[in-house]
Formats: structure tokens, sequence, C-alpha cells
């Protein structure tokens, strides 16, 4: 069995110095800490993770909360691509996540508590933003450290957020449309909630407004599921108001494109579209779908490292951290020449 000896050995330190890591010890460089965990590791030590949260009063768990319907982390590629970098940035650390699995709005208010009064989390990064949500209000009356992917909505001066410019990616998604020839272009949403989701349809009429472009019944609201969606394209179509289609999220995409398959509708021939956040699930679309790349991984990374910079040090500054989008430009868009 491999022991703390073989691992100091190994990396050319003293056994204290692994010990230390071992605790995550603050007197230890970020660098050494890293270099050492590498090689527990590939030598396949593993520590006494109970002794050491007795010791240091830690769980070295990070809780994920996702907004409380749970199809949404199963469904939307967004949720995974932003776990693979909080899992990412938080083992490098010694760190592992805990992702909730409430079904609706009270359970997880009840969940969260409970990882709390448990000790079996140290902080929670929230992959929503949400204005007056309990959850936000709660971390925050009782100083519990939290990170937000999401908008910085209720300027709470606490927390951390790490968002993408969402009016600034959906004014740059539409203004490409425009550019390409489409003029009678609609945003189909399934809910106008969520920060992501207002900023979105902020950027989306902005965009058109600023081309002299009549905005009134260009953003659609309806339930994320095909007998809305259908009923909705059918009505667009029927008025033939619509030449281009830009979805709120990658899921509400595939719907659209389900419907507009079984409706027999040509993409791009009939009905550009276009939606955010690039996945295989808009890539391998057929046809393959323009997408703005909100860059999700980064977005998990850069959270992950947030958060546990802030359980290390409660009383660091707070700031809000920005990821660049851009376009990634598909056959769902390309006019045929002389179209």
């Amino acid at each position: 069995m491999v022991t703390i000896k073989d691992v100091a050995k190994a990396a050319g330190v003293s056994p204290s110095t692994v010990s230390r890591v071992v605790k995550d010890h603050p007197g230890i460089s970020s660098d050494t800490k890293r270099k050492i965990r590498k090689i527990m590791q590939e030598m396949g030590y593993t520590p006494n993770v109970a002794a050491r949260n007795l010791v240091t009063n830690k769980s070295y768990t990070i809780g994920l909360i996702v907004k409380s319907a749970v199809h949404e982390a199963v469904l939307n590629p967004f949720f995974t691509e932003v776990n693979f970098g909080v899992s990412e940035a938080c083992r490098n650390e010694g760190f592992s996540t805990l992702m909730t699995a409430a079904q609706d709005d009270d359970s997880l208010f009840l969940e969260i508590k409970d990882l709390i009064n448990s000790r079996r989390v140290d902080g929670f990064i929230l992959l929503y933003s949400k204005e007056d949500d309990p959850v936000t209000n709660y971390l925050t009356s009782i100083g519990f450290p939290f990170v937000v992917i999401g908008k910085d909505i209720s300027n709470i001066q606490d927390a951390i957020y790490v968002d993408n410019d969402n009016v600034y990616a959906a004014h740059l998604i539409t203004d490409h449309l425009l550019d390409l020839g489409y003029r009678n272009i609609t945003m189909i949403t399934d809910n106008d909630v969520f920060a992501v989701a207002k900023d979105r349809i902020k950027g989306f009429t902005r965009a058109l407004e600023k081309r002299g472009i009549e905005v009134e019944g260009r953003v659609v609201n309806c339930s994320s599921n095909e007998v809305s969606i259908r009923k909705t394209l059918e009505e667009l179509l029927e008025k033939e108001s619509v030449d281009a289609i830009l979805t709120l999220d990658g899921v509400i995409n595939a719907l659209v494109l389900s419907c507009l398959y079984c409706m027999k509708v040509r993409i791009p021939e009939d009905v550009a579209t276009a939606t955010f956040n690039d996945s295989p699930m808009t890539e391998l679309a057929a046809p393959p779908q323009t997408t703005v790349d909100i860059h999700p991984q980064e977005l998990g990374r850069e959270a992950g490292r947030e958060i546990i910079n802030l359980v290390r040090n409660p009383q660091r500054l707070k700031r809000n951290i920005t990821v660049p989008v851009s376009i990634i430009e598909r056959r769902s868009t390309q006019k045929e020449e002389g179209g």
C-alpha cells in the first residue's frame, strides 16, 4: 500500500509537506499542491478523507445548485459542460463536487439547508441567476460562500458572478443573421424569468431596433414541449412572417428542429435556425446549427477556481468575471448563392 512517505520520496519533499497538502494547508503553494496531488494520483495514494475532514473541519466538497427542474440538468448540454469545467478546477485543488437533485423550489431550499447544517459542502455554485431568489438571499444572510454562474442582478456585494455578456451575445448573433440577409427573425423562448433569458431578449430586440426593424411580435414565449412549439411554428409560417428562428438554448432548438422536420419545412431553404451554446447536440444536428459559443466549460472552470479561493479566504474581494463569446456558423443559416 502506498504511504505518505512513498509520495514524499517521489515528489522530493518531506512527509510533513505531503501531509499539509492533504490537509490543504494555506502555507503550501498552489503549484506544489498540484504537483504532489498529481503524484498521489499516479501512485494510487488515497488519503484518509474522513480523518482529513475532522482535522480541517471541511468537507472539501463544492455543491452545484441547478434550477429546480432536474430534467434541465439531464437534457441541457450546458449543465454537463459547466459541470465538467467545475469538476476539473475542483479536482486540481483536491475538492470534489456534489449536484443537487431537487424536484421543486421548496425541496431545493430544504436540501441546501441540510447540506449546510450537516457540513457536507464548503461552498456552492449556483448555475442560474434569478431576481429575489430565496436560495441566494439565504446564503447571503448566513454568510455562506457561493459563486453564481449568471448575472449580478441583485447587486449583492458579497457574491462573485461568472457570466457571459448575454445582451452582447444576442446582439451579435442577431446582427449576424441580419448581415446574411434575414429580416423576419423571431426569437422563441420558454421562459423570461431568469436573467440569461431577459438579457438575450434585450440584445435581440436592441439589434432589430438599431436596424429600424419592428420588434413587436418578434419574441414568442411558449412551453418547452413539442405541442406548444409546433403550434407556435405553424402560426408563424402560416403568416409567412418568419425567415429565421433564433432559440433561447439548445434544448428548445432541438424541439424546433424536430417540429420543422415533421412539418416538412427545409432548413435553411424555407427558414434558417440558430441558437445559443455550442454542443454536440447543435454540431451533429441535421443540418448542423449556427450557434453562439458561450464556452460553458470555461464558465465552470472560472467558477470552480473562484469558489475554492473564496472558501479558503472568505474576506477576498468580490468581483464579476465575463467570459467572451463567439459565433460558429454552420449550414442552418447558409443561404444558397443567388438565394
